[in-house]
Parts: structure tokens; C-alpha cells; sequence
């Protein structure tokens, strides 16, 4: 019993040590995310705008101007009908964005030919975003994918690097939030979206603030891997240690 508790205290000690990290990154990430979006890289000059300071060379621009916005659709009420399901097209709904970290790499849920004739496929790259219920969650889909009507994609335009706009949109959350109707039902929509103001700095270094943000939350999914497979170490190691499949000698 001794020998079995030290081996899970060692494992729960390494899960803590392997957390800690994470909460730091995690930080870091979020800092840097909010300071790089508003004041870029190396800028002294700074000017009022209607969304904070930014640099004096930067602009703001409404969302529309930059990007094509568009509601996702899945007509067919109720959504969970059998015969639209199990094909080749990737079906996202609103908790998968809510879940991704801000990039969508799989999926779990497909339509066939069936499903997609009520809906529509949007292209890899477009950065979707929640309308209700968790309103303004972000994420960039790594594949061409399809999605109900609660969530909006956003295909960015040749003035715009997609990953630097869904860091952007990833810091006004509470800001999206606080524009949403007080109803039963929260939700933003298109009118909400199409003019909403949105940082702009030039193209290049749109490119090299994502760049450098990718790295950071690069890291934090890493850590996060690290911390699944110790947390499934734990649940193999108690799962034969106390059941006795395994004894310690």
C-alpha cells in the first residue's frame, strides 16, 4: 500500500509541477495577445482610437471592409435527423469552437451530400465565431468545414493575416458580450459583426505579430498534450495498482 501510494504521489506531484507551467504560459500568452494586437512590435508613437491606443501608423476599419461575413446554416429542424449525417464534410458546432484554443485541427461530426444541400461549406482558414450562447469565442478551422446558424465565419481578404484578425477578435469577447441583447437567449448577429471596429496595422506586420503569438500558444497546446498523457498515466496506474492487476514488488 506504501509502495502504491508513493508511486501516485509522484505522478500527482509531476501533474501539479506540469500545471503550474501551464497556468504561466497560459498568462504570458494572454498578455502578450492583448499587448501585441493593440500596440504591435517596437511602436513609441502611440494615438487614441475608438478600441484603445494603438500605433500612430495603424488603422481602424470596420470588419466588413476587410473580410466577407457570413452565418453558418443548417435549415433542417430538428438538427440531430440521421439521414444528413456520417459523409465527407466536416460538421463544427458551437462547443467545438468554444473547446479549440483558437484553432480547429478535428472534428467528430461529418454531413453527407444530404446535410450539405442545407447547408454550406466554408473554406479552410475561415476564422469562426459564437453568436449565442457563449458569444465571441474564435477560431481558425484547419479544413473546409460546415456549421449551424449559431456560429458566423469570417473569410479574411488579401489586407488581412486571418490569424493576427482571430487574436484580435479573441481579445473583445467581454466586449461582444456586453453588446448582445439582455434576453433569455443572448446572441449577437450580422449587423453586430459588419461594423465592428478592428485594428489594422500593415500586412507585414500583421504576419510577424501572429507569427509570434503562434509560437506562445503553440506552447500551451504542447503543455496541454503533456498534461492529458500524465493525467492518463494516473488513470492506467490506478487502475491496476488498486484493483491489484499489478503488484508492486
Amino acid at each position: 500500500q506504501k509502495k502504491i501510494a508513493e508511486i501516485l504521489s509522484a505522478v500527482d506531484e509531476a501533474i501539479e509541477e506540469i500545471t503550474e507551467v501551464r497556468a504561466k504560459v497560459s498568462a504570458l500568452s494572454s498578455d502578450l495577445t492583448f499587448r501585441l494586437v493593440y500596440q504591435g512590435l517596437g511602436h513609441k508613437r502611440l494615438k487614441e482610437s475608438e478600441i484603445g491606443r494603438i500605433p500612430d501608423r495603424w488603422a481602424v476599419v470596420p470588419l466588413e471592409r476587410i473580410a466577407t461575413i457570413e452565418r453558418g446554416k443548417f435549415q433542417h429542424r430538428p438538427r440531430n435527423e440521421p439521414r444528413f449525417y456520417g459523409g465527407k464534410y466536416p460538421f463544427i458546432q458551437t462547443g467545438e469552437v468554444t473547446n479549440a484554443g483558437g484553432r480547429i485541427r478535428s472534428y467528430t461530426q461529418t454531413l453527407n451530400e444530404e446535410g450539405l444541400a442545407i447547408s454550406k461549406l466554408f473554406p479552410k482558414g475561415t476564422i469562426l465565431i459564437t453568436i449565442a450562447a457563449n458569444i465571441g469565442e474564435t477560431a481558425i478551422t484547419d479544413f473546409d468545414v460546415a456549421f449551424p446558424d449559431s456560429i458566423i465565419g469570417i473569410v479574411a481578404g488579401d489586407k488581412v493575416d486571418n490569424r493576427f484578425l482571430e487574436y484580435y477578435l479573441r481579445t473583445r469577447k467581454t466586449h461582444l458580450n456586453s453588446l448582445a441583447p439582455q434576453s433569455a437567449q443572448k446572441n449577437i448577429n450580422l449587423e453586430t459583426l459588419r461594423p465592428y471596429p478592428v485594428s489594422l496595422p500593415p500586412k507585414e506586420e500583421q504576419v510577424r505579430i501572429a507569427d509570434v503569438l503562434d509560437a506562445i500558444h503553440e506552447e500551451t497546446f504542447r503543455t496541454d498534450e503533456i498534461l492529458r498523457q500524465w493525467t492518463g498515466l494516473k488513470n492506467s496506474l490506478m487502475q491496476v495498482l488498486l484493483t491489484g492487476k499489478r503488484r508492486i514488488a
